[in-house]
């Protein structure tokens, strides 16, 4: 229970809905609890469970994704049209929740520089910058020193940074246009 804090601000992150945040690591608990013969004792607990969370909330997204719109809110009632575009559904070729995710908020150039990290590289990035793990952590999760955490977060922003210094100077962002000289 002392990690029920962390979890629910990481949902609270995921989610931006009080109420759905609750609902997330309620389900985070449950599916804990039932898998946890799964987990071994020594590791971090706290990054397993935060895992468990991340995956529910992926999962849950691209169902909800899935799920026919309700033609009638009022009445919770679906329509012959909402019945005949959900028997039109193939599950073949569906994306994973994190890859639709990640479609629907980066940019086409962001994904293409992430995905040419070393997996190693991508993933300490991933968990540190944009989930906001700690060193710690992450090191705990991947069963590294926090240097080496620390080592590959550093090459993998130096990498981003290079890959992706076109992309933001087209948008304004990086070095100031004005010349420096000396005086």
């Amino acid at each position: 229970m002392p990690i029920v804090d962390t979890l629910y601000r990481h949902a609270m992150r995921l989610t931006n809905n009080a109420d759905d945040a609750q609902d997330l690591v309620q389900d985070t608990f449950e599916r804990g609890f039932k898998h946890f013969s799964s987990f071994e004792p020594g590791t971090n607990f706290a990054a397993w469970m935060t895992t468990i969370e991340r995956n529910l909330f992926f999962n849950q997204y691209q169902k909800a994704k899935r799920r026919p719109q309700r033609a009638n809110a009022a009445t919770g009632e679906y329509d012959d049209w909402d019945i005949y575009a959900a028997s039109e559904h193939q599950s073949q070729g569906l994306k994973s929740a994190e890859d639709s995710y990640w479609e629907a908020f980066a940019p086409q150039e962001i994904m293409a520089a992430l995905h040419k990290l070393s997996p190693e590289r991508r993933q300490v990035f991933i968990d540190a910058a944009i989930d906001g793990k700690s060193y710690q952590q992450v090191a705990d999760e991947q069963g590294v020193a926090i240097g080496t955490v620390m080592s590959r977060l550093n090459r993998a922003r130096a990498q981003l940074k290079q890959e992706l210094a076109h992309y933001a100077a087209e948008r304004g962002y990086g070095k100031s246009k004005t010349s420096t000289s000396s005086h």
